[in-house]
């Protein structure tokens, strides 16, 4: 009961959840976290190293890129690790095997299918990332992620096509060895590869879409960007004002976040099942009949058929020349495991400059491989492929051969590129806000985000304020202000009636004509308004502009048009005109009552009285 409560009376309601109450200093998290951002250019840190935020898409896009010429050398060699031989790189198939419908026992056409959706979902979701790193500006980042959404739809229709078509004919997979025609060796059953390729093809149709549909959405809503750094940046992102809340009413955390991971999840699983599609896609081709050539790089003994059969000369392996292949596996295995280290948290100096001379090495190498490749090619493109030593028909191709050179290609030139972006370009700058010096990279974060004296603007008030200022304006700004009913601005409570008389949104009455117009739109109005002031410009007398036309009907200062001699005379002296000067006016004879023109009538009275 309160202490001067009347007796007998119930005491007031106790309330179970009081008025909120504004969070007091201590506890508000701006001020709790308002420490100064460590400084990357101070001497403590001269020796650490500081990567751009171009550094792990391009890395990515290395280890990708090197990643798949490993794959292919390991593929295209001739023999094994153990025991290698040197190849030609070109594939000898029979012409009636080239031409037919199936390979292995699996159609063409699926083969081209499952190919199709893993490069398409491998485009949509190195395109999403990308988008996700850099940071484009709203419009760009919808535009861009709905369009791999739609990659990402069209990559499932591909993948349930095939699975349809692969659950026809799976258990026909088979791997014939090569010349089994002579020996009689039996194919292999490849069933079990192809019920894996199979159930694949299910699993990529169904995550595709639902990564895409958590891809469209989570862009759509926002969420799948990169957490904005400052507040403008948001705004700038959202494209409207950020929400605002009740001092000690807080958003729901973490929404964003978790979504963002969701998505990713989805994205790299839809990655992680195209890869293993496109190994289970190799593994079948590989299963296809190919054809041995008798003597050195194809070219057969000249005596006859007879001692091509017996010929001591080696058969022509499919595959690149010995030294070819050491040197591919050399380049690409230095270039992948400096990727990996480069991964782990090292932030020396020393160890940044290995890292990127070991990336310089493995380009070197790869630019050696590649001349060496595209010789052997080119050599290999020479050699006769016309028949076989029993008169059949042969088909040679090439193209794994050159995708394997243009794949090396562009390893070489992407690792050169993030030598150039990452170390070349590296240059310290001043920062235009506080006068240290910083790496371009590090430059743009200090100057958007770190920097305590950038200048800000604060989103209640609109004030701008230095950074290291923000935190203490805070405390009180939100709750000193209210918003403007017309312009939509936080004022303050104090400067209400000024902002009054001077917000451009407020309406005013019009000095004229009395109608209510917004006030930066006064200026344009007055020019406009009906009941402005206008001169007459005959008698010079003002009127409004209404009533202009009426007076200009009626003012004897404008000039009217006899209507018998049409000379222009003002309207005061047009009766007199008429009526005494007008030369072409009727008049009578006074003498013969005759009508005839003034101009004629003193000499017509001249002769009539004569």
């Amino acid at each position: 009961m309160y202490p001067n409560a009347i007796p007998n009376q119930p005491s007031p309601p106790s309330y179970a959840n009081p008025p909120i109450q504004p969070p007091p200093l201590s506890a508000d998290p701006y001020l709790a976290n308002n420490h100064d951002p460590v400084e990357l250019s101070t001497p403590v840190d001269e020796d650490s190293w500081r990567y751009s935020k171009l550094a792990l898409p391009f890395l990515l896009l290395c280890l990708a890129f090197l990643l798949a010429v490993l794959m292919l050398t390991f593929w295209q060699q001739a023999g094994d690790i153990k025991r290698q031989f040197d190849g030609v790189p070109r594939v000898i198939e029979l012409r009636e095997v080239s031409d037919s419908d199936t390979e292995a026992g699996q159609l063409k056409s699926l083969r081209s299918l499952r190919c199709a959706y893993v490069v398409i979902a491998g485009v949509a979701v190195a395109g999403a990332f990308f988008v996700f790193m850099m940071r484009p500006k709203l419009k760009a980042r919808k535009g861009a992620n709905m369009g791999f959404a739609a990659l990402l739809i069209v990559a499932a229709v591909l993948a349930w096509i095939a699975f349809g078509l692969g659950l026809k004919d799976y258990d026909d997979a088979v791997a014939c060895p090569a010349m089994n025609r002579w020996t009689g060796a039996r194919c292999r059953d490849r069933t079990a590869y192809s019920v894996a390729a199979v159930c694949l093809d299910a699993a990529l149709g169904f995550i595709a879409i639902v990564a895409a549909i958590l891809l469209a959405y989570n862009t759509a809503r926002g969420h799948w960007r990169m957490p904005p750094r400052d507040w403008e940046e948001a705004v700038a992102d959202s494209g409207e004002q950020v929400k605002e809340r009740l001092p000690g009413d807080r958003p729901m955390r973490n929404v964003g976040y978790v979504r963002r991971w969701i998505t990713g999840l989805g994205l790299f699983a839809v990655l992680v099942i195209a890869a293993g599609a496109a190994v289970f896609v190799v593994l079948l081709h590989e299963g296809r009949q190919q054809e041995l050539l008798y003597g050195l790089r194809g070219r057969a003994d000249a005596s006859s058929a007879e001692s091509q059969l017996v010929s001591t000369m080696p058969f022509e392996h499919a595959g690149w020349p010995t030294r070819n292949t050491r040197l591919r596996y050399a380049a690409s295995a230095v270039g992948i495991l400096a990727v990996l280290f480069n991964f782990l948290p090292f932030r020396s100096k020393t160890l940044a400059y290995v890292f990127g001379f070991l990336y310089f090495a493995s380009a070197v190498m790869l630019f050696v491989a590649f001349g060496f490749d595209v010789h052997e090619v080119a050599e290999a493109g020479d050699l006769d492929c016309s028949r076989t030593v029993d008169n059949l028909e042969l088909d040679c191709s090439q193209g794994s051969f050159v995708a394997t050179i243009v794949l090396e290609f562009l390893a070489a030139f992407l690792l050169l590129v993030y030598l150039v972006l990452e170390y070349a370009l590296g240059k310290k700058k001043q920062c235009q806000h506080c006068d240290r010096a910083y790496e371009m990279h590090a430059l743009i974060k200090h100057e958007a985000v770190d920097c305590p004296v950038r200048p800000v603007r604060c989103e209640v008030c609109a004030q701008p304020m230095l950074s290291n200022e923000f935190a203490k304006h805070r405390q009180t700004c939100s709750l000193d202000h209210v918003k403007c009913p017309h312009c939509k601005v936080m004022i303050s409570k104090t400067e209400g009636k000024d902002h009054q008389d001077q917000c451009p949104q407020c309406p005013v009455a019009c000095g004229m004509c009395q109608m209510p117009i917004q006030r930066a739109e006064l200026p344009h109005h007055a020019p406009l308004c009906a009941n402005r002031p206008s001169p007459c410009p005959a008698c010079g007398e003002t009127f409004r502009c209404n009533d202009l036309d009426a007076h200009q009907a009626v003012c004897g200062e404008v000039m009217v048009r006899c209507a018998q001699c049409e000379d222009h005379i003002q309207r005061f002296r047009i009766q007199q005109h008429e009526q005494y000067d007008c030369p072409r006016q009727l008049v009578a004879c006074m003498f013969c009552a005759e009508t005839l023109p003034r101009f004629r009538l003193a000499r017509h009275n001249a002769e009539c009285h004569a």
